[in-house]
């Protein structure tokens, strides 16, 4: 176990090796908890979870957090959902003891199984899309004796229907599963194969060789649990998990010789509310196999078309990196009637909200992944936030060409979303997209900048006040209300400095204004984060307001001033930078992690994705890939790759927030980074990579990476004499960029010809027509 009190202040001591293992911190990881299996947009939600359930939960559009109504009738919604128990006397399984897996490692069709008294139970979940407002949900089950004697085998399924609030608990609360969550249903019963609800028929029931009957009702008593219970047979049924009592739910059972196994199959219409006869036709004609092939497919297609591809199996990291690109499609959510996709966070109790900072987050990467057109969708719902009825709350002069957003109001909402409109332009070019959006995002920017220069105002005594320039007092994330510098003016500046680049680029008549004012804007932050500077390093993360503001004081590490760094609002290399950095090294930084909460909890994936690309640019190789390995570790799940909020160091079933959609994207923005940074005046290659993943692999390559100019890949070959070949070359649209750098614990051998050595890992590419470079690495003892 690799376990240090001050991991980032000791980097430099810990070897490769030990940094590259699995047991980075020593704790349990994350279990799965909300695994999504529906098509593509889809506002019916499917969930697959570790106690072996199946939910669907509906998503609802024009929700606002503000609008109590909604928000209480969101709490009484229905959910369905399809429960198991196995073997007679029947118990419900045990969260901690099922074993979850995807297709191929990546794709979201789930396999889980269960192992007890030598049966094995394995179970597959998958949906297919039927047109724009139906999916089919098929379940399979099979049971196999691993005994030595023959084994009568019982499976109960349960199709229930229940307020999810009864069923399933705020996403804050552990998630837990037993046999009290096997409330009465009657509103379900079995007509020959066919399951109906309140007379409509909404499934099928495949019975395979196992013998299937609707069983109304049966009781049973403790003492007829765990016979079957000895030394060589340790399970054993705690009184939590006895289904004593079972009513209205289909029995599955079957006689098993020893080695034999025997199937069975339920499919469910999704959107049962809205059947139709296309729909029952399609669900007569389900026939497992072949969906199966057609499920898996469909999730094999949006990725095969101009995406960028990685092959890493080191950590995984390519299943990862597949996983969280479907994951984030899933996200966006398509409406009937509607063109654009929603861009929704995720989760479970909230998913009806948007955060525009978090979509951002979600969305940005998928640019370079070459996901144009569901950003560009996305982006065209976020735009219908400007002027709207949703706008940021704060002490603003107007909101006109202001951005909102339906979840609680930041203020950093518009220039996120600017910086996202920017960088779609800057990477697809689209014409079409600048001739419909330019007017809404000067008038984005606009509303910055007006916003800005109403606060550059003095005191009466004529001294300058630190919010001098900056963003008015405001709504800043959920929990803080002031003049939060780090992330309030961050991700507006962001908006701001991309929106000035795209102007360049087009040659606007706007640019050199636009320019300016983001200059002026840079200068007043830095300003004002130098009195906000403590003699010990620490800077705070708002301008004092004292009696007015509302900070929450466990965010500190979540939103603190590295968001500034982030941004480019700051100059990294400066001294009250650098002495930040110690002071979070030395007094934030928690073992591996950066976003530490309280005794407990860990915020993930945000601190951590701060300090990666920070520790990427200074060149702390080490430090870099601590936060890539924390992340890995701590902020996904181990099986089938969900993100989640937060990270339990005593509770793996503590999952808030999954799947994470801004997560999926910080995850995704931090594996591209550690292969390819452009930070605007270098190209670091393999920068949050280690030689020892390189020899794992034997062959590493990130191909079709977008970029501004061109698309790029490169790969990485084991040549066999404890060298690597590295390849970086480009579509040809566009030569390679003027300089790259090779990170310190790769040492550059030799180079290809024309390629100069400019020192500190750094090199200059040829100025004209150079579209690929080839170096020898070896591992150096740094």
């Amino acid at each position: 176990m690799l376990k240090y009190d001050n991991m980032y202040k000791e980097a430099e001591l810990i070897s490769w090796n030990r940094l590259s293992s699995d047991d980075l911190g020593g704790y349990q990881p994350p279990l799965t908890v909300h695994m999504p299996i529906q098509p593509l947009h889809s506002p019916d939600f499917v969930f697959v979870d570790c106690a072996l359930n199946v939910s669907r939960r509906k998503v609802l559009p024009e929700l606002s957090v503000f609008d109590i109504e909604s928000r209480a009738a969101v709490k009484a919604m229905e959910c369905m959902f399809l429960q198991f128990a196995f073997d007679n006397p029947p118990f419900v399984p045990d969260l901690r003891r099922s074993q979850m897996s995807l297709a191929e490692g990546k794709y979201p069709v789930v396999q889980a199984q269960y192992y007890a008294w030598d049966t094995l139970y394995s179970l597959e979940y998958f949906c297919n899309r039927v047109d724009d407002v139906q999916s089919l949900l098929q379940v399979t089950v099979s049971v196999k004796n691993e005994g030595e004697d023959y084994q009568d085998v019982h499976v109960r399924a349960k199709l229930n229907f229940q307020n999810e609030s009864d069923v399933f608990d705020y996403h804050y609360v552990p998630f837990y599963w037993d046999a009290s969550k096997w409330l009465p249903c009657n509103r379900t019963v079995l007509e020959g194969d066919r399951l109906l609800r309140d007379g409509q028929v909404i499934g099928k029931v495949l019975p395979g060789a196992f013998d299937c009957v609707w069983e109304a009702e049966a009781h049973f008593g403790d003492d007829e649990y765990n016979k079957p219970f000895n030394c060589s047979r340790p399970y054993y049924v705690t009184p939590a998990m006895r289904l004593r009592d079972v009513e209205n739910v289909l029995h599955f059972s079957a006689g098993l010789a020893p080695g034999e196994h025997k199937d069975f199959s339920i499919t469910l219409l999704v959107n049962y509310e809205a059947v139709t006869a296309e729909h029952l036709k399609s669900l007569a004609e389900t026939e497992p196999g072949a969906c199966r092939i057609r499920a898996l497919q469909y999730f094999k297609e949006p990725l095969q078309r101009d995406i960028a591809a990685l092959v890493c199996p080191a950590a995984g990291l390519d299943n990862i990196f597949t996983e969280l690109q479907t994951s984030t499609l899933q996200l966006l959510v398509r409406f009937a009637g509607d063109k654009h996709l929603i861009p929704f966070q995720g989760g479970s109790s909230e998913r009806h909200y948007v955060w525009v900072w978090e979509a951002v987050c979600m969305l940005m990467p998928m640019l370079r992944l070459g996901h144009f057109k569901p950003v560009r969708q996305a982006l065209e719902y976020i735009f219908t936030l400007q002027d709207g009825g949703c706008p940021p709350e704060g002490r603003f002069t107007t909101l006109d060409g202001a951005i909102g957003t339906t979840g609680p109001r930041w203020a950093n909402s518009t220039g996120s979303a600017l910086a996202l409109a920017a960088e779609y332009y800057l990477y697809s070019h689209d014409e079409e997209f600048l001739g419909n959006y330019l007017d809404p995002m000067i008038r984005a920017a606009r509303w910055i900048t007006g916003e800005i220069r109403a606060t550059r105002k003095l005191n009466s005594d004529g001294s300058r006040p630190l919010h001098y320039g900056l963003m008015p007092y405001a709504c800043a994330t959920d929990g803080d209300k002031g003049y939060v510098i780090a992330f309030t003016d961050s991700y507006s500046y962001w908006g701001l400095s991309k929106f000035v680049t795209m102007l360049e680029l087009i040659r606007h008549k706007d640019f050199q204004e636009f320019r300016d004012e983001a200059h002026a804007y840079r200068t007043d932050i830095g300003m004002a984060v130098d009195g906000l500077s403590r003699q010990d390093g620490y800077i705070n993360r708002r301008v004092p307001d004292a009696g007015t503001e509302i900070i929450a004081r466990k965010f500190e590490s979540v939103v603190g001033a590295g968001h500034l760094a982030y941004c480019d609002a700051v100059d990294i290399t400066g001294d009250t930078f650098s002495r930040y950095i110690d002071y979070v090294e030395n007094s934030v930084a928690d073992g591996c992690f950066l976003g530490k909460m309280d005794r407990e909890v860990l915020y993930m994936g945000v601190g951590e994705w701060v300090w990666h690309g920070i520790y990427l640019r200074l060149g702390q190789w080490k430090k870099a890939f601590i936060a890539l390995q924390a992340n890995l570790n701590y902020g996904i799940t181990r099986d089938t790759f969900q993100v989640q909020e937060r990270f339990s160091r005593f509770d793996p079933a503590f999952t808030p927030w999954q799947p994470n959609g801004s997560g999926n994207g910080k995850f995704l923005d931090m594996i591209l980074k550690s292969f390819y940074y452009d930070d605007g005046s270098v190209v670091t290659l393999l920068g949050g990579i280690p030689f020892v993943w390189l020899e794992q692999n034997v062959h590493t390559e990130l191909s079709g990476l977008y970029t501004r100019q061109a698309c790029v890949s490169l790969s990485a070959d084991i040549t066999g004499d404890g060298k690597c070949a590295l390849v970086l070359r480009t579509d040809g649209t566009a030569p390679l960029p003027e300089k790259i750098r090779v990170p310190g614990h790769l040492s550059v051998q030799t180079v290809s010809e024309g390629i100069e050595d400019i020192g500190r890992g750094c090199f200059r590419l040829p100025e004209r027509d150079c579209f690929e470079a080839r170096l020898i690495l070896v591992q150096s003892s740094r």
